[in-house]
Order: structure tokens, then sequence, then C-alpha cells
């Protein structure tokens, strides 16, 4: 069985990887460096994970604005295919609450994609019916995930709680992060988008984690990857659907 997440950026292509190989299973095709699918969406980057006859690919979309080109892809991809084996049987959208009415938007443009066919919902699996080239129907499951459940925010504000759950001391850092990121630019000349506070609050927690050297972006890798998050129960429990992958 072939399965395909869909995210939007770095945090969350790098926690993924992660998440998947330590909780579920999945091992890291690095024998195999050259993704399965490749988006035509700039910035775009993918990876791909086995476990035993099952592959899963991983895709950061380069921002939420690619969502709905990449999903298109994926599902045009699907259609083109002639064998079930390499359609991708489960997809998965993993996207930021960072604005009001995300949920609504996201539905439409996944309906519009889809042409309405189905009721989308949030953590729900849904079935999508599609016809190939050869007029052929087939199934694939399509989940959606907009984190955090319930309130706004970004995966970087559930991992920052989840965090601060299991750790007190990383936990008044993770405080004063956010009072900084909050006050520091008070005119919204930085800051003028909700997801922008959310991430500088991530990125502030970093910036005293991380040595401050040229490779930063391992740096901040490595801090991600280095936290158990197979042992945080919060953590596990939001994403205990992409177990069925």
């Amino acid at each position: 069985m072939k399965s395909i997440i869909i995210c939007e950026g770095e945090t969350d292509f790098v926690f993924l990887q992660h998440f998947m190989i330590r909780v579920n299973g999945w091992n890291d095709s690095k024998q195999k460096p050259n993704p399965s699918f490749r988006s035509n969406v700039n910035n775009s980057l993918s990876r791909d994970f086995f476990k035993d006859s099952n592959m899963l690919t991983i895709i950061s979309c380069g921002g939420c604005g690619n969502i709905k080109t990449v999903f298109e892809e994926v599902i045009r991809r699907n259609e083109n295919e002639i064998e079930d084996s390499e359609r991708y049987s489960k997809i998965v959208i993993l996207t930021d609450n960072d604005e009001d009415c995300v949920e609504e938007k996201i539905i439409f443009e996944l309906n519009d994609i889809l042409k309405n066919k189905v009721q989308i919902s949030n953590n729900k699996w849904t079935t999508l019916t599609f016809e190939d080239t050869v007029h052929n129907q087939f199934d694939s499951e399509l989940l959606l995930l907009i984190i955090p459940f319930d309130e706004n925010g970004a995966l970087e504000t559930f991992l920052l709680e989840s965090i601060s759950k299991e750790n007190a001391y990383d936990a008044e850092i993770i405080k004063k992060a956010k009072e900084f990121a909050d006050n520091a630019d008070p005119e919204k000349k930085y800051l003028s988008h909700r997801g922008f506070v959310t991430k500088a609050r991530l990125y502030a927690y970093f910036a005293i984690r991380i040595e401050p050297t040229v490779n930063q972006f391992r740096q901040r890798k490595n801090v991600l990857t280095n936290i158990p998050w197979e042992k945080y129960e919060n953590v596990r429990t939001v994403f205990k659907e992409l177990k069925k992958l």
C-alpha cells in the first residue's frame, strides 16, 4: 500500500519524519535518495519511508497556499495510474489552524478539486471514489488534520505546549519565548500575520536551545528529533490516525 502525507513547511516535515519512524515503525529510505513523488511547487521537499511492503511519502509543500496544488497533483497521479499498487490508497493533509475559518476554507478548496463529491471533516477519514483513464473506479481514503484541534494556532503551538507539559524547565523558557514574540513587534511591522507570531515563538525557543553556529537548520532539526515525542501521550493521541498508514 502507498500513502502520502502533505504538510506545510519545515517544522511539519521534520517532525512527521521523526514521529512516523519512532512511533509507527517506518524506515527511512536512505538507500533511495530520489523520492517517488515530486511536486512542481517551488520549495517543496519530499521523502519516502518503508514498512514491510508499504511505502509512505511525506511532502512539504512550502506553505499552506500550496496545499491545494499538491493535493490536486496527487489526485491526478492517482487517476493516471492503471495499477492499484501504484496509487496512493491513503492521503493525509496536515495544516495549521492559524486563522479564523481555516477548516471551512480548506474544505471548500478540497471539494473544489473533488467536485463536491464527499463530506470532509477534521480528524476523520473520508472515502474518495475516482475513475482512472480506462474508466475503472477506485477508492482512496483522505484524512484532514488541522492542528491544533480546539484553538487557533499551528503545529508549532501544539509542539510547544506538549514540551511544556512534559518539561518544567523548558516550560519556563517557552513561557518567556512566547512573551517576547507576542510583545516584541507591537506595530506588527514584521509579525503582520498570526502565523508569523506562532513561528516566532518557536524560533525564540530555538534561540535558547541551539548554539549560534552557521548550520542552524540542522540544529533546529536536532532539537525536534531529540525530543522523545513517542513518550508524549497527547502527541500520540492527536496523531493516532496515522497508525492506519
